[in-house]
């Protein structure tokens, strides 16, 4: 059986079909090899995997709000602390040294070193100079015989006479109380008060401090008048201490 003529075998648009079938099965653009179907080892890579970043979780913040609450709280706490601070130091400044009463603890009075009160010696000794003015103006020394009853500086100790205040030991209030009292008594009126700087030598005690004399006035013309006197007047004081109660002054100008 004769076949096809050759020019009837060749179908060109039978070839170009076969072909384009070859093609689209392959994927378009995708290289053929040398029979037509695709390159051996040229498929198409997988994508790259992506990267996971992980980020670290920041730590909370508190409200704004919270934090000007807390700013404030410790100044208060700050302030507190220094009030009672300031409290408990005055309260230990002001800690009671003497007997508590009804209305309140009560504090022992501020002592001098003169060992009254600080009060007590100021007005003492005030009245001590009034008294001394006062003597000097009606009794000025000219070298008259007068009777010495007390001579105290302060902080004299005389272990046969009793201060006011219980001990042997005399200070200004203790020095004017004593000389109020010899004017009071059998001394009789003319007694008055001077210090030992003003008339004499200027007699001081150890420590530089003047004498406050308490002494009374009288027609003395001598030293004897004054003792007859002074054994009159003190004649219960047994002999032996009268000389410390009463005894001759001679009132001679300061040297």
């Amino acid at each position: 059986m004769a076949g096809a003529p050759w020019w009837e075998q060749f179908d060109p648009g039978e070839s170009v079909a076969s072909a384009a079938s070859t093609r689209s099965a392959a994927g378009p653009g995708a290289p053929t090899g040398a029979g037509g179907g695709p390159r051996p080892g040229t498929g198409t890579a997988a994508p790259p995997e992506p990267q996971v970043v992980v980020h670290e979780p920041r730590p909370p913040r508190p409200p704004r709000g919270l934090q000007a609450v807390a700013a404030v709280l410790a100044l208060l706490l700050v302030a507190l602390l220094g009030v009672l601070a300031a409290r408990t130091v005055g309260a230990s400044d002001r800690s009671p040294t003497g007997p508590a009463t009804a209305d309140g603890p009560t504090t022992s009075p501020v002592r001098s070193a003169t060992g009254g009160t600080a009060a007590a010696d100021a007005a003492a000794t005030a009245e001590l100079e009034d008294l001394r003015r006062r003597g000097l103006q009606e009794h000025p020394p000219q070298g008259q015989w007068v009777a010495q009853l007390a001579a105290k500086s302060v902080g004299t100790t005389d272990p046969v006479q009793t201060a006011a205040n219980g001990s042997s030991t005399f200070y200004a209030t203790d020095i004017l109380a004593q000389s109020r009292e010899i004017a009071s008594g059998i001394a009789g009126g003319d007694v008055f008060v001077l210090r030992t700087t003003d008339f004499g030598d200027g007699l001081v005690d150890a420590r530089g401090n003047p004498y406050w004399v308490t002494l009374v006035a009288g027609p003395f013309g001598d030293a004897d008048d004054v003792r007859t006197w002074c054994d009159s007047v003190f004649a219960t004081v047994p002999a032996a201490d009268r000389s410390n109660a009463c005894l001759p002054k001679q009132l001679t100008p300061p040297s």
